[in-house]
């Protein structure tokens, strides 16, 4: 199995603006059953806070590459052109795949 991480990151001040809006939309645009959405609550054994970017991470299951890209064009992309509508130029996203270990 292949797990596809896409990390949307924004400024603290609008973080809760961007759950409520992005929550929703990823739900629709993940693979039904096959997806989740999380907050990053601590790195490298540190909390985070307040003052920094809140990182939210999407994840979608799948079985081969092919499937991600066609899941990444029609539906990933969107997503992305349309956070960064919103929250940019004080937001990113980066992407990146997991093959799982069985």
């Amino acid at each position: 199995m292949l797990i596809h991480n896409a990390t949307f990151m924004v400024a603290p001040e609008r973080g809760a603006e961007f759950i409520d809006w992005f929550v929703p939309l990823a739900r629709k645009a993940g693979p039904e059953g096959k997806c989740r959405v999380s907050v990053m609550r601590q790195a490298g054994g540190t909390a985070a806070t307040d003052g920094q970017a809140l990182s939210v991470a999407f994840q979608a299951e799948f079985e081969t590459m092919d499937e991600i890209g066609v899941w990444t064009g029609k539906r990933l992309r969107p997503l992305v052109a349309a956070f960064e509508r919103r929250f940019a130029p004080e937001a990113m996203v980066f992407t990146s795949v997991f093959e799982v270990i069985e």
